[in-house]
This record gives C-alpha cells, structure tokens and sequence, in this order.
C-alpha cells in the first residue's frame, strides 16, 4: 500500500515535535538550513526519514523535496516572511495538495489564508494539533478491500464541485458511492441524496480513475483528463493534415497523457510517419476497415476504461456525411465512449476557451470541466449568455437566464479565479456561432442531444447540436450523465 507523502519545512521546536509524533507509516521529507539537525530528524524517526539542508524559499529545493507528490506540505518556522513565500511558491508555482503553515502575527494569518493555506495561529499552534490535522484528511485516501486503491475513504471538502449536488449528478464513470458518513450517522447512498461538506464517503471503482475522483472531493487541483483515464484514441481517415498531429503533440505538453492508440484506415496509411513523432507517449497503432463508430467502439471495449479523450478531425467523414448523421454519430459515440471527446479543428493553443449557457446543455458539470482546465493552462475562460428577447421568451426561460448568470458568478468564487460572462442578444445560435472566431477551444456536453428524427429537430431545434456543427475551432464534447444507481 502506497504511504502517504509528507514534507516538513523547518525543524524548530514545533517541527521536531511534529515529526517526533508522526506515525512510522508516513513517508517524511525534512527541510531546515542548518545540516547539523539531519542527525537528529534520524535519531527522531529513524534513517528512512529523508532530509534536505537548504532554503525552503527556493524553488529548486522544493522540487527536490518533490512537494507536487506530497499529500501535504507543513511549514512550522517561527519566520513569518518564509512562510509567506515559502506557501506562494507552493501555490504558485507547484501543485501541492495541502499546504499547513504556522502563522505568526495576524497580518502573517491573513497573508496566509489569501494564499488558501491552511493555518495554524503561532500561539495555539502544536505538533499534536496538526498531526491530528493530517491524519483525519490522510484517512481520505486509506485504501481498504484488495488493497490496490479500488475501495478509499474521503472526506469532502466544502469548495469541492461535486458537494452539495444529489448524488444522481455526479456523472460517475467507471466508478460508485457505496456510503456515506454524516455526523456519526451512516447513510445509503440514493440519486436524491446531497452530498454535503464534511461528509465522508466510502467510494469504489477503477483504481486509476478513483484517485482523481478523490481529489475532485477533497478539492485538490484537478488534472483533466484523469477522471477518465490518461489514454488517447484518436482516429484517423486519411484526410488529416500535419496540423492535426501538431494540436495532438499540444494536448501531450499541456495534459497528463500517457498512451496514444492511432486507428487508421487504409487511406491513412500515409501518414504513419507522422504517428512517431517525439511529442507522442507510448505509440500504438492499430489498421481498420470498419466504420469509425465500429473501430473505435471495438478499441474501447479492448480498452476497459483507460482510455480518457477520443480525438477525431472535425471533418471526419462519416457514412451519407448528413447534418442528422453526424449528430447521431457523435451523441452515438460520446454515449459509448463515456469520456471526452475532441473534434481538432487545429485552433491551438487554447489561450481563450469559451461555453456557451444555452437550455439543452448542463451548463454547470460544463464550466466545472472548463474550470479544471483552465486552471491547468492558465488560460481565459468566458462564459456567453444570450438575452431572453422581451418579446417571446417565457417566465420559465427569462428565470431560467437569471438563475444562469448567477450561477457562473457563484462558480468563479469557488474556483477563486475571473471569467467573461458577455451577455449576446438576438438568437442564441447565430449570436453564439458569431461570436466564436474569437476563441481557440468550444466546451459543451452531448447529454440534452436526444436522439430525435428530422422532423422533430426542425419543430424544435437543438440549439446546441447547430453551434457546434457550425464552430470552425476545436470542440471538446463532454459525455452525457451517467447515473449513479
């Protein structure tokens, strides 16, 4: 069983006192600038203790001390101005999951928690206080059963994005709730069920998807696209130009992607060259003569869940390429595939990525996605509205579009980061599609893409179906719901 990860950063008296009460089971780096006290962490927790002589205020030795594979970093000097920017390094130029700091003076406090560490005043503060910290989150990963990570504990933090939803819309893919823990009570899981702060929820499924499940709930920082696997599929008809595997290259560099699966007809053979390039990990490639839908559903199903983006050219042909036959084709797809999926269209980077807030779309599971990867690619992030017209929209539309804007306000500050919400008017598929040139990267979900005949979609339009088949940049298309019992 994998052990949990600490760094220690200062080796005072509340640090040695820290590491003297730690249990053995933790995997404990030190840092402190005198060298005479590595002797002394060792006669304190033995020689597996591992410890750095150096400044905690530099960036090269907190990557020594590997703080973006930590469960939590602790900063227990008695200097205010190093804990200070000791926690901005960490946050800013890091992933540390958790961050603890003593805190020294009131302004010291405040510094702190705008940097979204967790603190401990200096006069309260106490190894015990904050071993009994770390260990009642370190139980949000302990894993039970097979011991291979497929049963874990959590406990959901308060900003998570899946807390305070009914349990039916978490979209779970490849894994479940099994119970809850609330307040010393436990509750079975049920789709009307909140899952509220605080609770602590025993979760099982596909190891390597619970893990980014689990920080999703403890609101870690989210790597899309692991919640669905760290696996490429992308399928090539033999139209694709070189920018098509120069976007593919990007999604290497700015995601964490560990395996490409190419599935090429035979028109495609040509560009076998291209399939081996550096950019790429781990390269498999796998000829065809089925359909695309068929080749790529026979992948998946080899695949049992590893894979976590489908990547196609946005101009991939499909059988009698009609309007209604490329929408089934997708929403087809996207259902089986139960993960992302990317129609590349070569408007790469993605420096300015949009959504639009339309019905027929879950708006909010949509910007949840987008927040996780803009967060990732430091990006702008907009959100557009369209206004109800005064003359035709109902009640239920015009509150609808109310309740919309607030929404993505509310959003932002759980996020704690800026968005665009421009508000268009006129109709919200030719102010939307006319609004597009001007960003690199088109986010929306295919769950309100019901499968309906022509004569259906022409009485009632699917508004999202039509900005998509009209955008000219990359589109990611987020699979439907999957309900969780």
């Amino acid at each position: 069983m994998k052990r949990n990860r600490i760094v220690i950063i200062g080796l005072g008296r509340i640090g040695r006192e820290l590491l003297k009460k730690l249990p053995r089971d933790f995997e404990i780096t030190c840092i402190d600038l005198d060298p005479e006290l590595k002797e002394r962490a060792r006669k304190l927790k033995g020689e597996d203790v591992r410890f750095i002589a150096g400044d905690a205020t530099s960036r090269l030795v907190l990557e020594d001390a590997g703080v973006d594979e930590a469960d939590v970093v602790i900063i227990t000097t008695t200097n205010e101005k190093v804990n200070v920017e000791a926690a901005r390094l960490l946050r800013e130029h890091f992933n540390a999951k958790r961050v603890i700091s003593v805190g020294v003076t009131q302004e010291n406090v405040e510094a702190l928690e705008g940097l979204g560490v967790e603190v401990e005043n200096i006069y309260i503060a106490s190894a015990t206080g904050i071993r009994n910290r770390i260990e009642q989150r370190s139980r949000a990963a302990h894993a039970i059963g097979l011991g291979k990570n497929e049963i874990l504990e959590v406990e959901v933090h308060p900003n998570s994005r899946l807390a305070n939803k009914p349990i039916g819309a978490l979209a779970p893919i490849r894994w479940r709730i099994g119970i809850i823990y609330r307040d010393g009570n436990i509750i079975m899981p049920r789709k009307d069920r909140i899952l509220k702060p605080r609770d602590r929820v025993i979760i099982l499924g596909d190891p390597a998807v619970l893990k980014t499940v689990s920080e999703i709930l403890t609101f870690s920082f989210q790597r899309f696209p692991l919640e669905y696997g760290s696996t490429v599929v992308a399928y090539l008809s033999g139209r694709e130009s070189a920018g098509f595997f120069d976007e593919l290259e990007y999604l290497f560099s700015v995601f964490h992607l560990n395996r490409i699966v190419f599935i090429y007809s035979k028109k495609a053979a040509s560009l076998r060259e291209l399939m081996k390039r550096d950019g790429f990990k781990n390269v498999e490639e796998r000829e065809t003569v089925l359909s695309p839908y068929n080749a790529i559903e026979g992948l998946l199903k080899e695949e049992r869940g590893e894979h976590g983006l489908i990547v196609l050219s946005k101009d991939i042909p499909v059988a009698a390429s009609s309007d209604l036959r490329r929408r089934s084709f997708l929403n087809s797809l996207a259902s089986a595939a139960a993960c992302p999926i990317l129609l590349a269209a070569g408007t790469f980077p993605y420096e300015r990525m949009v959504v639009p807030c339309v019905e027929g779309m879950d708006v909010q599971r949509v910007m949840d996605t987008a927040f996780e990867i803009s967060s990732s690619l430091n990006n702008e992030l907009t959100a557009l509205l369209v206004e109800p017209s005064s003359y035709i929209s109902t009640e239920e539309e015009v509150r609808w579009f109310e309740e919309m804007k607030k929404s993505v306000s509310d959003m932002a500050l759980v996020y704690k980061t800026s968005i665009n919400a421009p508000v268009l008017k006129g109709n919200p598929v030719k102010a939307i599609s006319g609004a597009l040139k001007d960003y690199n990267l088109l986010i929306v979900d295919t769950g309100g893409w019901k499968k309906r005949g022509w004569f259906s979609l022409m009485l009632n339009p699917d508004v999202v179906w039509h900005i998509v088949s009209r955008s000219a940049i990359s589109t990611l298309l987020i699979p439907p719901v999957e309900e969780s019992l």
